[in-house]
């Protein structure tokens, strides 16, 4: 069985580059084409862990959604980030749809 490190809703930091990104699903291996020979997900060991769907902000602000392994990413322990407002509302909004009940029809 595969577990994740990270949940969908979490806050997340890019280890190499800082950027702070909102974990929005887990695949629980690498999951997109066959990649190119000097991509982080040639490497086979990687490739078996969970890789994340986040989504940051580029230097616009703008959201980037990006595709990334586990060990690309730490955890973020703070939940307030004033520099990205947008980064903390995507994952309260997240974390709620996540706890609302669902009707079954």
């Amino acid at each position: 069985m595969i577990t994740s490190k990270f949940g969908i809703g979490q806050q997340v930091r890019h280890s190499l580059l800082g950027y702070l990104g909102v974990v929005v699903d887990i695949d629980p291996v690498y999951s997109l084409d066959d990649p190119e020979p000097d991509d982080l997900a040639a490497n086979d060991e990687l490739r078996a862990l969970p890789w994340y769907h986040v989504v940051m902000e580029d230097d616009e602000g703008q959201p980037v959604h990006t595709y990334l392994a586990e060990a690309q990413l730490s955890s973020e322990p703070r939940e307030d980030h004033p520099e990205q407002p947008t980064m903390d509302e995507l994952a309260r909004t997240i974390r709620r749809q996540l706890q609302a009940p669902r009707l079954r029809n």
